[in-house]
């Protein structure tokens, strides 16, 4: 399943993979809370790609996610992972470079 926006021109586009275990409870919520804080802090510049891993254990193995919900994100690069429902919006947005976009 894919989530996208209409990029704006002239600024940095994000890319992300959320592994999610089917529809468990923490999946769901992380998914949630993805898009939220992409509608809310990159709107326009980002796409989502969700990856059940129950689906596509052999793309889960290729990029070492053993536990869910797993966010990667693949550009801008580095790409760096973080784990969790993605519950506590300052950190992700830290964590994944948002910060100051």
């Amino acid at each position: 399943m894919n989530y996208s926006s209409d990029a704006d021109s002239g600024n940095e586009e994000f890319a992300f993979q959320l592994f999610v275990a089917g529809e468990e409870r923490h999946s769901d919520e992380a998914k949630q809370n993805l898009i939220q804080i992409c509608e809310s802090h990159i709107k326009g510049r980002y796409e989502i790609q969700v990856v059940d891993v129950f689906k596509s254990f052999d793309l889960a193995l290729e990029n070492s996610i053993f536990l869910t919900p797993a966010l990667i994100r693949i550009s801008p690069r580095p790409q760096i992972t973080i784990y969790g429902t993605l519950s506590d919006t300052e950190k992700v947005l830290k964590a994944v470079g948002i910060e100051g976009n």
